[in-house]
């Protein structure tokens, strides 16, 4: 029996395209209710006394004490956003000196839907910019300022998410800047801000060194109301749930939207 190859590939591609779009099962992001929220939605106090967590240092008596507070009042995913970072010791011993010898920060996206849960949006490092010193001190009363400058939406993460969402066709895959309400109804409710703090800890009795790294994770609300303009010149308002549903919360009228 002759088989035509072209058909019964056409027949297999069918087959794997029904199976990927098929709906029939969801994978269900991991669970991050463990990890510390900075809210930025419609709580302007959590917002200007940010996110305070302390962490032990493994090996020493002492501990870290870092604070993260947003740079912006609207969070945003597809916009550039500021994240600062304040770190100092406890209880440090008169005979230790502390210094930050790097910090790395990834941040990646939390969505409610697996396909596009944890793609890495941005990454940072800071360490020192000379060769006079081991680090950034710290102690007890000296602190480290710092600042993540997190982009909004360079070609990787674009790539990335494109990839990470697993809907590829038989055509080429196109990549384009995404709109807000894009990721939202995608289930993107969050970023997650993964640091890495290592340290560089002297006796200053017997001027040993050693290193330890310390880690850190947060989660940051994103934005969850988004701005429409309909094709009469109405502004309507929608809140968008952790799922990616909608519901309008406010809508100004053409007349009344001039008026203002």
């Amino acid at each position: 029996m002759k088989i035509d190859k072209k058909k019964m590939l056409a027949v297999l591609l069918s087959g794997t395209m029904t199976l990927a779009t098929c709906g029939c099962e969801s994978e269900l992001a991991p669970d991050v209710s463990e990890y510390d929220l900075l809210e930025t939605n419609n709580n302007s106090d959590e917002i200007s006394k940010g996110v305070t967590q302390i962490k032990p240092v493994n090996g020493e008596n002492f501990s870290l004490k870092i604070k993260y507070l947003s740079g912006d009042k609207i969070w945003k995913i597809n916009a550039n956003k500021k994240l600062y970072i304040e770190i100092n010791t406890i209880d440090l011993p008169e005979n230790k000196e502390v210094y930050i010898d790097n910090i790395h920060m990834d941040t990646s996206i939390v969505s409610t839907k697996a396909a596009f849960n944890g793609i890495l949006q941005d990454t940072m490092d800071d360490r020192i910019h000379n060769s006079l010193m081991l680090g950034f001190p710290i102690s007890n009363t000296n602190s480290y300022f710092g600042i993540n400058e997190i982009e909004g939406e360079n070609s990787e993460f674009l790539q990335g998410y494109v990839y990470g969402s697993a809907s590829y066709t038989a055509g080429s895959i196109t990549m384009k800047r995404r709109l807000e309400s894009s990721y939202l109804e995608d289930g993107v409710w969050a970023n997650k801000v993964d640091s890495v703090i290592d340290l560089i800890i002297v006796n200053k009795d017997t001027n040993e060194k050693r290193q330890v790294s310390v880690d850190s994770s947060l989660l940051i609300e994103v934005n969850d109301k988004i701005d429409f303009i309909d094709t009469e010149g109405n502004i309507i308002t929608y809140d968008y749930d952790k799922d990616g549903s909608k519901k309008e919360i406010k809508k100004l009228t053409k007349k009344s939207n001039k008026d203002n």
